[in-house]
């Protein structure tokens, strides 16, 4: 017997019922597209059948919500066929997609946020009638739509409240009227981007239902990071890494799927040696951040997270896709303000401090992505970082250019050339290396090692042991396997909340252990 689990829900309305069809609604066939020399998505294949709630999953840069762009018409596939009800679809402009049958939710919501929960649901039905342009028409008029308006708003479960705002709504509400709007284009299949993503547990809960009574009618196809839940639902399942396929199954089968396993959890051995004493002592404490509660317009993304870091230790925030590492990052840099909690760095309270305040007391973030300044030379990035932030020492180790190069002596034979002649990992050593050159208290590191060579990885692995012993180090990192073996602390996020710290070395050994606490 199947272990999914069945959510209960009102019935679908009527008009919202496509007729019904057997076998694929959705086939997609080999779909590849590349950005550059980056092969984002490469030959995926998969299909969704009617009645069926199929779910896509991969870590971060598996290609997931590429290949949602590739199906609905954003991007165009360079090689591979997309048939929706046994029709090419690939290629066309998305309205024409939608108009085909096929409608999509996305991360973020983009809502009208001056008009009503019924006008939002309202246009979204008018859209689909021959008569939208008729301007000298009262849309009012239009009685089917007021009928299927009000059916779906009673659906969405949001009667009584159809003439509030969007913009007064919680977060769960706009994603239910996100939701809403897209049922409204009467839709064979529907694409949901992350449709949990920030909700409280009674809103996945509200959402879920949903979800599981409308694929009676209209297959899904769903990207999710929780994915505890989407398997608990879900029919098959779609995993994707590096931009390919890595298997299709059943959810059992993928959570037994040893590869699957071993890109969430890693494979227990750490592709670099060489770690230093993970007995080595570590000092004072320098950050100290208590109950942090950060929010992305109403999306409530970091809830209640607290993490403490020590002089001399490399600390590393784990978590699944859409945990909030990222976003705990932003938040200490100051990018990002905290709605409530305390930030206090070596003993000062930095709390509600802008970025730019955040680096003249000392904090040093590198992003994702590295975001050096191309046209300009490697000098003139070093010399930026020192104008950001004081640089008198007063918060942290003088970092002159003497000192940077010795631990990136490749930079010094760079000195002169263009940020954006310089490799991938030379680029990444030189955001390292500006942040440093301010004299910070306390770095942070948002996947310094993605899309590196293996030879490069190692040099930055023993660059970031060296340097924990003059500055300490919070990092973000994918690859469990190489940031266990680097850090001393571990703290585990998942939906904004810190469920497990301690130190990293019983996970980076033990692999039941990691899996235990990392895995589904």
């Amino acid at each position: 017997m199947s272990r999914r689990k069945i959510y209960e829900g009102l019935e679908l309305p009527e008009p919202l019922r496509p007729q019904p069809a057997a076998g694929d609604v959705l086939v997609v066939d080999k779909v590849s597209i590349s950005f550059g020399g980056i092969k984002a998505v490469q030959e995926a294949s998969l299909s969704v059948k009617s009645g069926q709630i199929h779910v896509l999953i991969g870590p971060n840069g598996a290609g997931k919500t590429t290949l949602f762009n590739l199906i609905s018409g954003l991007y165009t596939p360079a090689t591979g066929r997309v048939q929706l009800l046994g029709r090419d679809i690939a290629g066309l402009p998305p309205q024409e997609i939608c108009h085909a049958g096929l409608s999509r939710s996305f991360q973020i919501t983009s809502l009208f946020n001056n008009l009503t929960i019924e006008e939002n649901l309202r246009l979204a039905f008018q859209a689909k009638d021959s008569r939208r342009y008729a301007v000298w028409r009262d849309a009012r008029s239009l009685q089917y739509v007021n009928r299927e308006t009000a059916e779906l708003i009673r659906f969405l479960g949001l009667e009584g409240i159809e003439n509030v705002k969007c913009s007064d709504l919680s977060y769960g509400g706009q994603r239910l009227v996100d939701l809403g709007i897209a049922l409204a284009s009467k839709p064979r299949v529907i694409l949901l981007d992350e449709p949990l993503a920030g909700l409280a547990q009674a809103e996945r809960e509200r959402v879920v239902r949903l979800i599981t009574t409308m694929s009676r009618y209209v297959p899904v196809l769903i990207v999710e990071h929780d994915i505890d839940r989407v398997l608990s639902f879900g029919h098959e399942v779609t995993v994707m890494n590096e931009g390919n396929v890595l298997v299709h199954g059943s959810p059992e089968v993928v959570r037994n799927n040893r590869k699957v396993q071993e890109i969430y959890t890693g494979t227990g051995t750490p592709p670099v040696v060489g770690r230093r004493d993970s007995a080595a002592k570590v000092g004072d404490i320098v950050l100290q951040a208590e109950n942090i509660h950060t929010y992305y317009g109403k999306s409530h993304i970091l809830n209640g997270a607290s993490i403490t870091v020590r002089q001399g230790e490399i600390v590393a925030l784990l978590g699944r896709n859409g945990a909030g590492k990222s976003t705990f990052l932003k938040t200490i840099a100051g990018i990002v303000k905290a709605a409530d909690g305390k930030l206090v760095l070596r003993g000062l309270d930095v709390t509600g401090y802008p970025a730019w305040q955040m680096a003249r007391a000392g904090i040093g973030y590198v992003p994702q992505g590295r975001g050096v300044f191309a046209g300009m030379t490697v000098r003139d990035n070093l010399a930026l970082g020192r104008l950001a932030r004081a640089t008198d020492g007063s918060t942290g180790t003088v970092w002159s250019e003497e000192r940077i190069f010795e631990f990136f002596p490749r930079l010094k034979e760079r000195i002169n050339s263009h940020a954006d002649y310089l490799s991938g990992g030379e680029q990444q050593m030189l955001a390292v290396a500006r942040a440093l050159s301010g004299n910070v208290s306390l770095l942070l590191l948002d996947e310094p090692f993605e899309g590196l060579a293996p030879a490069v990885v190692e040099d930055l692995f023993r660059v970031f042991d060296r340097l924990r012993q003059e500055v300490p180090i919070i990092i973000v990192e994918h690859n469990l396997d190489l940031v266990l073996a680097l850090a001393d602390q571990v703290f585990a996020l998942e939906n904004g909340r810190v469920f497990h710290s301690g130190p990293a070395q019983p996970l980076c050994e033990d692999m039941e252990y990691r899996k235990k606490i990392l895995w589904l």
